[in-house]
């Protein structure tokens, strides 16, 4: 966890491309949902809502790094509101595989409890771009506290999302 937090503040700073325009690049509005506790229960139903700007903060031929904010909640009352980076990796023309990384809080409601207010969420994300440069995929994640508190139970959660190209 140390090591990916550490190339994600000092990768925009150590390196420097060409930026694409803006309308290579779109912004997108993430609205998802599906299954949060996947590989361990009880498992629920989640939500979720993401901005991806089309801000580059690092932006070579097949990358584009951007920043991103989101909420998550699920079917019992939490929530998870969060900010942090995208890692858009171009897989030819129609595929994209974009692992993120965002810090955010975590409101535990009527669920789970995941030890600490202060959560990281860590997601591995595979999707088809369209031609209107909207995209349709699925997400992959783990949110865990890094240890910061007493107890560290962590969950990972499974969703499809339409990503809407603004």
């Amino acid at each position: 966890m140390k090591y990916l937090l550490s190339l994600v503040l000092l990768l925009p700073f150590s390196l420097s491309a060409k930026p694409k325009t803006k309308q290579e690049q779109p912004r997108l509005l993430m609205v998802g949902g599906g299954v949060f506790n996947v590989l361990h229960g009880p498992k629920t139903g989640i939500y979720q809502l993401e901005y991806r700007s089309n801000f580059p903060i690092y932006n070579p031929n097949h990358l584009f790094i951007r920043p991103l904010v989101g909420v998550m909640g699920t079917f019992t009352g939490s929530a998870y509101i969060y900010g942090g980076v995208a890692f858009d990796i171009a897989i030819g023309k129609y595929f994209a595989f974009t692992p993120s990384f965002a810090p955010g809080i975590y409101f535990q409601g009527g669920g789970k409890d995941l030890g600490f207010p202060l959560e990281f969420k860590s997601t591995f994300e595979v999707s088809g771009v369209l031609p209107n440069k909207s995209r349709i995929g699925l997400q992959f994640y783990h949110i865990s506290n890094a240890h910061l508190g007493s107890r560290n139970p962590g969950t990972e959660c499974l969703v499809f999302f339409y990503g809407i190209a603004l």
